[in-house]
């Protein structure tokens, strides 16, 4: 955030040097001369250069930052979401053989329709074996890396689910596919979805892994308030989950991945001091962790120390 207001005033200064040079004496005299020196011939190009400057600047400053991963640039921690291109339709399924397809030796085949569904809680076993299948194809397509498939897989989900539990993965796949694909809005409402289903559940990790998703999506449309309010539910959560369970390394890296995440939000509504803290809590979890596994949590280690030295390293030079 003070990136971006410094942006702008360097722009605004660029754009004002220019204009003064191109109007000395300019506002009724208000604007006194720059001594050009042996530069003064070639005056108007170096106005229009600083006005011209100036604009880039601004502009580039008013421009929200683009996604660099979940959670944004600064993050390294978590898997990357899958892209898959929407905007190509999944082609129709024709009966083939192995040697008729190139995907087809090692493409699941894609579920029936499911049955209508039955009240909540009573789904029968077939309902629940082709949700899973779907899940499990759709898996499969995104690791081989067969973009239509798996987009038609994520849109049929929905309707193979029957119980919030699977209302809640279907909103989740879906909504990591949109947000992969750089529709923010799309990922947003399907992890809002995904949220109502997990507090409907009363899961406490699931509602965790929902609120960072909500969470994600809100820093990438750089809606900090929002991204703020879902990661402390999370955080508060994470903390629970791995006090109730001091040897679940898993739970301690979720811990860590929650407080970083919403430490970089934190950072950029410009509150440092608070972000520091929050990565000096992580680098402990971070330190127990690499203690256990170092081949397996030596990186996270080393980053989290790497953004603790940046942000002491901001706050020492203000």
């Amino acid at each position: 955030m003070l990136g971006r207001i410094f942006g702008m005033l360097l722009g605004l200064a660029l754009g004002a040097a220019g204009y003064a040079i191109l109007n000395p004496g300019g506002l009724e005299g208000r604007i006194p001369p720059i001594p050009l020196g042996p530069f003064a011939p070639q005056g108007h190009v170096l106005a229009y250069a600083a006005m011209g400057l100036g604009l880039v600047i601004f502009i580039a400053a008013l421009l929200p930052k683009g996604p660099g991963g979940p959670g944004g640039g600064k993050r390294s921690k978590g898997e990357q979401p899958i892209v898959v291109d929407f905007s190509a339709p999944a082609p129709a399924p024709a009966p083939t053989s192995s040697h008729d397809s190139p995907h087809a030796a090692h493409a699941p085949a894609v579920p029936p329709p499911a049955p209508p569904t039955p009240p909540q809680g009573h789904a029968p076993p077939d309902a629940v074996g082709a949700f899973a299948e779907a899940r499990r194809a759709l898996h499969a397509e995104t690791r081989a890396e067969h973009w239509p498939q798996a987009a038609e897989l994520v849109r049929r989900l929905s309707s193979l689910a029957a119980t919030d539990r699977e209302h809640m993965l279907a909103a989740q796949d879906r909504g990591d596919f949109a947000r992969g694909q750089g529709h923010f809005e799309d990922a947003a409402e399907a992890y809002d979805d995904a949220l109502t289903y997990a507090r409907k559940l009363g899961d406490r990790a699931a509602l965790a892994d929902a609120l960072i998703n909500v969470g994600d999506v809100a820093y990438d449309e750089q809606r900090l308030e929002a991204a703020v309010h879902a990661y402390e539910e999370c955080l508060a959560l994470r903390r629970d989950l791995a006090a109730g369970d001091p040897t679940n390394l898993s739970a301690k890296r979720r811990l860590s991945l929650v407080l970083e995440r919403l430490a970089d939000a934190r950072e950029d509504r410009g509150h440092r001091m608070r972000a520091l803290d929050l990565y000096k809590e992580s680098l402990g979890v971070a330190q127990h962790l690499a203690a256990a596994n170092a081949a397996r949590y030596g990186k996270d280690l080393e980053f989290t120390r790497r953004r603790v030295a940046e942000l002491e390293a901001k706050i020492s030079a203000i």
